[in-house]
């Protein structure tokens, strides 16, 4: 290479000290085991996503692959935090789960906004965890059987025919027949003649439906989500996509880290060699250590219950209102959304273990790599670091499989400028505010008994009136009730006498709402709030 010795040659000013470097100039790239440790807050924030299915084995490069190396694992995916309370159900929560923000971003939304979405299950035979059973497909015993589609499915048999009856009394048995149901892998229930006390009233029968067959496309995604050689009707509840930018990513790198290893193998450089399969490893056996894949929780009893409509409140004082059954709210809003590994406790401390070993000595070796497989793998990671760090500026949606719902923007369009001025000649009711856009919510809901449960408006005389009408105007009917006027004159009643009572000047008759007897008022909140961060994967 070509080096400076004239000091009067423009090169001298960039040339190194060591003369018999191999670099231009004396350059050396040591510093390229730097660049494999950069980044690690792009890595973190994709931890979720990038061990969310089977190509975390793949061997290839990460830029800070020490961002996976944990000593713990979350339990449960990162959350974010709202008032969250159950129009019907009562229960209050200071969270919002994961899946639930991608569906609807809470920080997208405006001060004083007002939104209203409708969430449902795309099909409703997988509906709560529940599967209709299905014909056995043909093969579906060997692997290629789960990648093959389902055969048509007979609908020229009668419902009566599919239906599954009770099993008979055993005829060892000389006392009388419990009543106690039991359920099989699909979630039919067999019960006896006599009808369970606490199980509550037995709600009909629902309607078979024929199901769904799965694409060719779900079931590839399925397998990489979760590869299994049993044959299993369940599905994974959220996977990631198929087409999901960081599968290309990781598929890329592991593209570009062969390419790396040949590179190196034309330039005989077996130090990088050895360096870039260590560092390809390591990544395989922490994304091994970490792989993992989303339980989201259901029902386990079929009883009559309530909608599961809940309403949302941001620190900004935006409300989302979310209608939906109560199989969707313990699945997104009320439930846990758990993780759950591949690999056990004691297994993920030892491979954390190997993991930060392999690095360590890739690291050291990286360093003693030939010039021109330096520049390489610099180039390399330079450009992976970008590829990653360019990922965050997507939305989330695009990472994750959400066609399990079907959600739709139900807003009412005199609610739908909740966070703009509408009228600039009306200071009260033309104008946002927190007041309007909590009447909005009141006149969907047509209920009060949530905004004192979520603290949405203080307890008292004043406000308790307000409520009142509000509720009252909500189930009459009349959209054009001036709440922010109204609010102002009752606040004008500084004392209690000030107040009309029930005897001078009745209030509006209320119905009885089972919200307002739920207990405790508050639900017991995790004291870490960092638990299931994103950078805690």
């Amino acid at each position: 290479m070509a080096t400076a010795t004239d000091p009067r040659d423009p090169l001298w000013w960039f040339s190194s000290d060591v003369r018999d470097a191999e670099g231009p100039a004396g350059w050396r790239l040591d510093v390229v085991t730097l660049l494999a440790v950069i980044g690690e807050s792009s890595i973190a924030e994709h931890a979720q996503t990038i061990t969310a299915s089977v190509l975390c084995l793949l061997p290839r490069i990460i830029p800070a692959p020490q961002a996976l190396l944990k000593p713990s694992r979350p339990p449960r995916l990162p959350e974010t935090t709202a008032r969250m309370t159950g129009v019907y159900s009562g229960v209050v929560l200071d969270t919002v789960g994961f899946f639930a923000n991608i569906i609807h971003p809470l920080d997208e939304l405006q001060p004083f906004a007002f939104q209203v979405l409708e969430i449902k299950h795309r099909d409703k035979n997988n509906a709560g965890g529940i599967e209709v059973p299905q014909p056995a497909a043909n093969g579906g015993g060997s692997f290629l059987g789960k990648l093959r589609p389902y055969p048509r499915t007979n609908t020229s048999l009668s419902t009566a025919a599919r239906s599954i009856k009770g099993p008979p009394a055993d005829a060892l048995d000389d006392g009388p027949v419990r009543s106690r149901g039991r359920a099989t892998g699909h979630g039919v229930a067999f019960t006896s003649d006599v009808a369970d006390v606490e199980a509550g009233p037995t709600p009909p029968a629902p309607a078979q439906k024929l199901a769904r067959r799965a694409t060719m496309k779900e079931k590839v995604q399925d397998f990489v989500a979760n590869p299994t050689l049993a044959n299993t009707d369940a599905r994974p509840a959220i996977p990631a996509t198929l087409y999901s930018p960081i599968h290309i990513l990781e598929i890329f790198s592991a593209l570009l880290t062969f390419a790396i290893i040949g590179f190196a193998g034309s330039q005989k450089d077996g130090t990088a060699i050895l360096a870039v399969t260590l560092m390809a490893l390591a990544s395989s056996v922490v994304g091994w250590a970490s792989w993992w894949r989303p339980i989201l929780m259901n029902r386990s009893h079929t009883n009559q219950v309530p909608a599961g409509d809940v309403i949302i409140r941001t620190r900004e004082g935006a409300f989302l209102l979310i209608k939906c059954t109560e199989e969707v709210a313990r699945e997104l809003y009320s439930g846990t959304e758990e993780c759950e590994y591949h690999v056990g406790g004691q297994a993920y401390r030892v491979l954390m273990g190997l993991g930060t070993f392999l690095i360590m000595v890739s690291v050291i070796l990286l360093g003693n790599c030939k010039w021109n497989v330096q520049i390489f793998i610099g180039a390399s990671y330079i450009s992976l670091n970008g590829l990653y760090w360019t990922m965050g500026l997507l939305p989330k949606r695009l990472f994750w499989d959400l066609s399990r719902y079907e959600f739709n923007d139900v807003t009412p369009p005199e609610a739908k400028n909740a966070d703009k001025t509408t009228d600039p000649n009306d200071p009260r009711e033309g104008v946002k505010s927190f007041t309007r856009t909590l009447w909005y919510a009141i006149r969907e809901t047509k209920r009060t008994a949530w905004v004192r449960r979520s603290g949405a408006a203080p307890i008292t005389p004043q406000w308790q009136l307000w409520l009142a009408e509000a509720e009252a105007a909500a189930k009459a009917g009349n959209k054009t009730w001036p709440s922010v006027a109204r609010k102002d004159e009752i606040m004008k009643m500084r004392g209690e006498d000030e107040v009309p009572s029930s005897a001078t000047s009745p209030k509006p008759a209320r119905t009885f709402d089972s919200a307002e007897q739920v207990a405790p008022v508050v639900q017991v909140q995790p004291h870490d709030r960092n638990q299931g961060q994103s950078g805690a994967f």
